[in-house]
């Protein structure tokens, strides 16, 4: 799949908001959209939000970045990562913890908030 053929597809399939570098941008820009673009020999697919641009992917060959492009466009549920980009258990649980640290100074410090699941 070539990105004319990505494009043609994703019209057919009634979406619209994205942009496929030098085939199809978004009629006006919402707050977010995915896009595809041709970056130093790779292509790229990444999120568009409030103006930054963040990569997500890329991959060696148009048609596999294509063909993740659709899939990712078109279904609720974005295809997994490739192996070894999955947070560890440590890394989750590091996030969590810092998640609660800053509720509980969000919330000033206040006695009585509820503790983290695992420390009652």
């Amino acid at each position: 799949m070539d990105r004319r053929e990505l494009e043609a597809a994703l019209t057919r399939a009634g979406f619209r908001e994205y942009e496929i570098e030098g085939v199809h941008e978004p009629a006006w820009r919402p707050s977010e959209y995915l896009y595809l673009r041709r970056r130093e020999g790779r292509w790229a697919v990444g999120l568009c939000e409030r103006g930054e641009c963040v990569p997500m992917r890329d991959f060696p060959g148009e048609d596999e970045a294509c063909r993740y492009f659709y899939d990712l466009v078109t279904s609720a549920k974005p295809p997994p990562p490739p192996p070894g980009e999955l947070p560890t258990i440590e890394e989750i649980e590091r996030s969590q913890h810092v998640a609660w640290r800053e509720y509980r100074r969000a919330r000033n410090g206040q006695e009585g908030s509820d503790p983290p699941p695992g420390e009652n």
